[in-house]
């Protein structure tokens, strides 16, 4: 094994001195010096972590563990992950936007890179938040709002500033799963239903107020019972459903090519005619892989 050069000793040495901002320049030489090929996409994604001013490293305060995780999406297998043709134009759309962002701060004028996902439970879309951050090289930040409410509503809402003034410290992706349970249309002006109206008012204040290069996407399989203002927060609105024959063939085959164990056969050309969703039809394939690594390791 090689010994240390010199940018790999600048880092030890920047960190032990407590200077992080010289650690991670020194960092992003470690990544581009790097001529082995191995860990190649970790290597990228951590390059654009660093680049970008951002650690997936940092820890939530305590008053927010409860609600909301950060995860390390560098592992993404992108190797086993079928991009569909409208995850691919969403993807475009999402991207295009942060340059937008971008250019528009040039003028002092701010852009909401926001997406409201809904469809059927099962068709990708928590994991096409996954492939955003990982693909833009940005920390995945999911709250589920089933978390989040609390039984003395007057919290809900200061919970949720909580989170967002939180997030407002780094560019990340910040994934809202499950909207529709403190997003639904405003109904009285009195008991719970002024309190969730109220609540309602607090999350599109926080979307209005969203900084420069925080993208968000948020999730629902019940778009229809979400307030007509809110869903106007939300430059992108996009229906996934599942994957007609043609692609979640393509799903498998992908899948397959991935893992050495396994090869088509007809059984899984079959199986695309049954009308799954795409969580279906990875729990099968998985299911599948299970089969094999069975029998050898019997």
């Amino acid at each position: 094994m090689a010994g240390l050069d010199n940018n790999m000793l600048s880092v030890i040495e920047c960190l032990a001195k407590n200077k992080i901002q010289d650690a991670k320049n020194a960092a992003i030489v470690c990544c581009k010096n790097d001529t082995t090929k191995k860990n190649a996409a970790n290597l990228n994604y951590y390059q654009k972590l660093l680049e970008n001013g951002n650690s997936t490293f940092m820890e939530l305060p305590p008053n927010l563990q409860a609600y909301m995780s950060l995860e390390d999406v560098s592992g993404f297998r992108e190797d086993r992950y079928y991009v569909g043709e409208k995850q691919q134009k969403l993807y475009d759309q999402i991207l295009v936007g942060t340059k937008v962002s971008d250019r528009l701060m040039e003028y002092g004028i701010s852009y909401h890179n926001s997406t409201l996902l809904y469809g059927v439970p099962g068709t990708g879309k928590t994991e096409l938040a996954r492939y955003v951050a990982y693909k833009l090289g940005l920390p995945y930040a999911y709250l589920n709002f089933s978390n989040l409410i609390d039984s003395y509503m007057g919290k809900t809402a200061q919970n949720l500033s909580r989170i967002f003034d939180y997030c407002k410290g780094m560019k990340c992706v910040l994934m809202l799963d499950e909207i529709d349970c403190i997003g639904q249309a405003r109904q009285h002006n009195s008991g719970p239903d002024a309190e969730m109206g109220r609540i309602v008012i607090s999350l599109m204040q926080c979307l209005d107020n969203l900084v420069h290069g925080q993208i968000v996407i948020a999730a629902t399989n019940r778009e229809d019972i979400l307030d007509k203002a809110l869903k106007r927060r939300f430059r992108n609105k996009v229906e996934f459903t599942k994957f007609n024959e043609n692609e979640e063939l393509k799903m498998i085959e992908k899948f397959v090519e991935s893992i050495d164990l396994m090869e088509m056969d007809q059984e899984l050309i079959e199986y695309t005619k049954g009308n799954h969703t795409q969580s279906e039809t990875m729990d099968f394939l998985v299911e599948k892989l299970i089969q094999k690594v069975s029998k050898e390791v019997i």
